[in-house]
């Protein structure tokens, strides 16, 4: 069990990333809030939301087809999985941090 585990950062990859992270966050919050946030907190939204997305899609085995390697490339599937990942994180902090108007 002691093996090595090597992490590389592509820049396009981490470009594709943010982007992802930004339309899927834009979108969970219009959906979930009824309004924007802004650039950080969509981007913060969407990245979240793409770890959440991508564990439920592992634990419930829904196969997503794997995407090129080494280029720019933005899959809708992406999006689609980074965006209920983020509907669900916003969901659930939603659930937490209600408040309350008089």
């Amino acid at each position: 069990m002691n093996q090595a585990i090597t992490i590389t950062f592509v820049p396009e990859q981490v470009i594709t990333w943010l982007i992802i992270g930004l339309v899927a966050g834009f979108l969970a919050g219009a959906l979930v809030r009824g309004r924007r946030f802004g650039l950080i907190t969509s981007i913060i939204v969407g990245l979240i939301g793409a770890l959440v997305g991508g564990f439920l899609f592992t634990v419930l085995r829904i196969q997503v087809p794997p995407g090129l390697e080494g280029s720019l490339n933005i899959r809708v599937i992406d999006i689609l999985v980074s965006f209920i990942g983020a509907v669900v994180v916003l969901f659930f902090l939603g659930l937490f941090y209600r408040t309350r108007r008089i």
